[in-house]
């Protein structure tokens, strides 16, 4: 596969073209909550986004679907769609009984910390000090959010816990893609993963919602009424296939995870502003302020790898 040349400005616009379609799933996601099964909505979201790529395979002429080359690629690959797909939305709508879409959204927002935590726990990689500040700094945000009189239930609850299993399974999937993406970007273009990636999630899930006895039956309300279409559709092909798609374009044009990771530093943003238009979930001076110091929470953390390069390159010129 040919190698992508450099465009950082390109690459930066992309990112935050995906942080606006994954802040904006959240709200998407609780117009739907509540209406049907859990596990048939995550059915018929990933469903969509895997038949999305199906269509794409068929009718274009430069895209087609790069065979898997060994059981390995299959394993990361499976591993990767079902922790950033199957978990990550599941348990995100577990949490919309409890707790509002921008809460969910301001935690999905500190991934970056877990995975900091995750890369800490397994490879044992320090954290700066100022990533310890950053994180310590996101969860006084957190917590100013979770006690804001508006909120349906106050304080901690099984809403923040329920999003935080899921962005586990984001953080899981940032974790393969740091440990193994560049070799499997060698093997297959961004659709190819995306589909194979979309369809284990699927497929999972499918199986999950035979097991538990999920009421598949329920499934009729994606399509009572015109704004339950154009969500699932939206959850489905923006929120999933294209943005998905958008961010390891994106990755691959910055060639530099910081820039990629400071786009998201926004996602919490949007997805508040999105829920005020689209649930009416209220805007408080305080939750404002807690999305606030989450936001400069990331970029100090993102900030933070920029520093500890610049401190290491004044060293060694000494």
């Amino acid at each position: 596969m040919s190698k992508i040349a450099p465009n950082k400005s390109l690459g930066l616009t992309l990112a935050l073209i995906c942080a606006a379609l994954w802040g904006a799933s959240f709200p998407l996601g609780g117009v739907l909550a509540g209406k049907l099964d859990p596990v048939v909505l995550a059915i018929a979201r990933y469903a969509i986004a895997t038949l999305g790529f199906v269509v794409l395979f068929v009718f274009s002429k430069k895209h087609t679907l790069k065979k898997i080359q060994s059981k390995k690629d299959a394993i990361l690959l499976m591993s990767a769609g079902i922790s950033a797909q199957a978990v990550f939305f599941y348990f995100t709508i577990l949490a919309y009984e409890y707790t509002s879409s921008g809460e969910i959204g301001v935690i999905n927002g500190m991934a970056p910390f877990l995975t900091m935590a995750a890369v800490f726990i397994i490879d044992k990689v320090k954290p700066s000090a100022v990533k310890v500040f950053a994180v310590v700094l996101s969860l006084v945000g957190a917590g100013v959010i979770a006690y804001d009189p508006s909120n349906k239930i106050q304080g901690l609850n099984f809403g923040h816990l329920f999003a935080l299993c899921g962005v586990l399974g984001f953080v899981t999937y940032n974790y393969i893609l740091g440990k193994f993406g560049s070799d499997l970007n060698s093997r297959y273009d961004t659709f190819s993963s995306c589909f194979y990636q979309f369809g284990a999630a699927t497929v999972v899930l499918l199986v999950v919602g035979v097991v538990t006895g999920a009421d598949f039956s329920t499934a009729t309300v994606l399509v009572e009424n015109g704004k339950h279409i154009a969500t699932i559709l939206s959850l489905g092909l923006l929120c999933s296939g294209i943005a998905y798609a958008v961010w390891e374009v994106a990755t691959l044009k910055t060639q530099d995870a910081v820039i990629t990771t400071m786009a998201l530093n926004v996602l919490p943003l949007f997805a508040m502003i999105v829920a005020y238009f689209l649930l009416g979930e209220t805007i408080t001076l305080q939750k404002l302020a807690g999305v606030v110091t989450v936001v400069i929470a990331l970029c100090i953390y993102t900030a933070g790898d920029k520093f500890k390069k610049k401190a290491s390159l004044q060293e060694a010129a000494i």
